[in-house]
């Protein structure tokens, strides 16, 4: 399997634990860590527990971690679509090893004063300026005990090739009460193809690709009304890339109604051509994840545990992790999608013709709660990833950035 490939196959896990409520995550911010992390734990024998279960966790022997973790950078680097980041800090305490440093990229050293104030500052900056703005702080507390910070930032901005307008249309399914008060988006596209329905274990399930101008497109994914978010996005993954499930293109479907959401008619035109509409809502979700209350998922249970050292292959100095986390941001308008997350591992130590013609109109309405991913066209990477459970009203589009983020941080305990 490739780098690619077990990004995927972590987020297929991580998603299979997510509850009915909105949300957003970005296996690609914490993957990397992950994988320098089992890199350099190695030596004794708490050191050799960490890393074999690091390297359980993202799939890869810890001695090819590193070359891995460059390898899935190497992806995102040259996406135009995607900006990524990586940056170290330590305390001097912490005598970094040459050898280990040099297998990240490079660049990426800073120093840590011991000060919370000014190192908080330095590091929440970092987060702000390498996510434009979509999460402003570092999600660790930096404390007068860190003395080691590796952490990940991702930003993903996609316009999109085919515009969507904006209509306050929804007549039907859960959503529907709203309608006159709900904003919805709907796009029109000449590529039936655009969309798929699957035949998967928990039923039929509707796939739509919104391409993006560039080199990543989001797929909108519904599955049967009955199905729990976590079924729906464990098979969403499934029809990333090279799809594991049969799959019926747009211009095959049938007439009446062809999938969840799906309806194939025939029309009067006056365009020579098929049309494929796509109703549905825009949305901004914020999230946080502590990574260390799935510690198991991650590979990082033997990390927490205050030991004399997990990491030998990174430094002499004994370090255990103390806080692991990420804050995720997805935003879908009817002009592009944006998404940021950045992940912190903390270590303590569109003239007609009149003539007319008929034509095949398939509409796909989302209009109950559905999956969505931002996949990397080229290699199937899924960058970010998660469930809309609420569409977002108007207040919430035009609320101010400083009250959104102040919900993505909260509190959180310092273990």
């Amino acid at each position: 399997m490739t780098a690619v490939e077990h990004v995927n196959a972590l987020t297929k896990r991580w998603l299979a634990e997510a509850g009915a409520d909105s949300a957003v995550l970005s296996a690609v911010g914490v993957w990397p860590l992950l994988a320098f992390l089992a890199d350099g734990a190695a030596g004794a024998d708490d050191a050799d527990e960490t890393r074999a279960e690091l390297s359980a966790a993202i799939g890869v022997p810890a001695e090819e971690a590193a070359r891995a973790a460059r390898e899935l950078l190497e992806v995102v680097t040259h996406t135009p679509s995607v900006k990524t980041a990586l940056g170290l800090w330590t305390r001097d305490q912490v005598r970094v090893r040459e050898d280990w440093l040099g297998r990240l990229p490079g660049g990426v050293h800073g120093e840590l004063t011991g000060e919370p104030g000014i190192d908080q500052t330095r590091l929440d900056a970092w987060a702000s300026e390498r996510t434009e703005g979509l999460i402003p702080q570092l999600p660790i507390e930096v404390s007068a005990e860190t003395m080691f910070v590796l952490a990940s930032a991702l930003l993903v901005s996609v316009t999109w090739r085919n515009e969507f307008t904006a209509t306050t249309d929804i007549s039907a399914g859960p959503w529907a009460d709203a309608r006159g008060r709900l904003e919805c988006l709907r796009q029109f596209d000449a590529d039936l193809d655009l969309l798929h329905v699957a035949d998967t274990p928990i039923g039929r399930v509707t796939a739509v690709t919104v391409e993006g101008d560039e080199d990543v497109d989001v797929v909108l994914v519904l599955g049967p009304a009955e199905t729990s978010p976590s079924e729906v996005l464990a098979v969403g993954t499934a029809l990333i890339g090279a799809p594991r499930h049969p799959m019926t293109r747009g211009t095959d479907l049938p007439v009446g109604d062809a999938g969840p959401g799906v309806l194939v008619e025939t029309v009067e035109s006056i365009w020579n051509q098929d049309s494929l509409v796509t109703t549905t809502v825009p949305f901004r979700i914020a999230a946080r994840h502590d990574l260390l209350d799935r510690a198991a998922l991650f590979g990082l249970q033997n990390a927490m545990v205050d030991s004399d050292g997990h990491f030998p292959g990174v430094s002499d100095y004994p370090l255990y992790v103390q806080q692991a986390v990420q804050d995720a941001v997805a935003e879908f308008s009817k002009t592009g999608f944006r998404a940021a997350a950045v992940t912190a591992i903390d270590m303590f130590g569109t003239g007609a013709p009149r003539e007319r013609y008929q034509v095949r109109r398939v509409s796909v309405t989302f209009d109950r709660p559905f999956a969505y991913y931002a996949v990397h066209r080229d290699s199937g990477l899924i960058l970010v990833a998660g469930w809309v459970t609420e569409p977002s009203r108007a207040q919430d589009v035009s609320s101010g950035s400083a009250e959104r983020h102040r919900q993505i941080r909260g509190p959180l305990s310092v273990r």
